[in-house]
């Protein structure tokens, strides 16, 4: 065993180093393997603090969207709150004009970023509305004729799966 090891040293009395660069290729392209799978899986929606979703036992994956969230009478867009809406109806019938400025604007640059993509042909906005539960109907319908006003036509309700 002695002599294998005296095999092993060079004859100046160093050990070869270890060559890592092999090993950092293989490592990168088990990362970004790994990388590619999580993205695969779809767009994971995280439920906005405050609001419960009600459960549903679709097996659709969601779709990336604009994100609007009820709770409390409160409506957020995209985790920022853009107005407070009093209860009973107001004077300017369903529409919400806080809201739909907001969404023109977002839809304003949704669409320049699929123009700068080439995907202005084929641009359909799409927008997902988490409820909470208790909510009226008079609350949702509101928001989902705001919605459709601005140009958003696809819309979806957030829901959790039922297990």
């Amino acid at each position: 065993m002695a002599r294998r090891r005296r095999k092993n040293r060079r004859k100046d009395g160093t050990t070869a180093p270890l060559r890592l660069t092999s090993m950092m290729d293989i490592l990168t392209v088990l990362l970004l393997f790994l990388l590619k799978s999580f993205v695969v899986e779809g767009e994971v929606i995280t439920p906005v603090p405050g609001v419960d979703l009600p459960e549903s036992s679709s097996d659709a994956a969601p779709q990336a969207s604009v994100v609007v969230a009820i709770f409390d009478n409160t409506v957020m867009l995209d985790g920022q709150m853009v107005t407070r809406l009093e209860n009973g109806s107001s004077d300017d019938g369903l529409l919400i004009a806080p809201l739909a400025d907001r969404l023109n604007q977002t839809r304003a640059k949704e669409l320049e970023i699929a123009q700068l993509r080439g995907e202005d042909v084929d641009y359909s906005p799409k927008i997902a509305i988490q409820g909470d539960r208790d909510i009226s109907f008079e609350v949702l319908e509101r928001v989902m004729y705001t919605c459709n006003q601005s140009g958003f036509g696809d819309i979806a309700l957030a829901v959790i799966g039922a297990s």
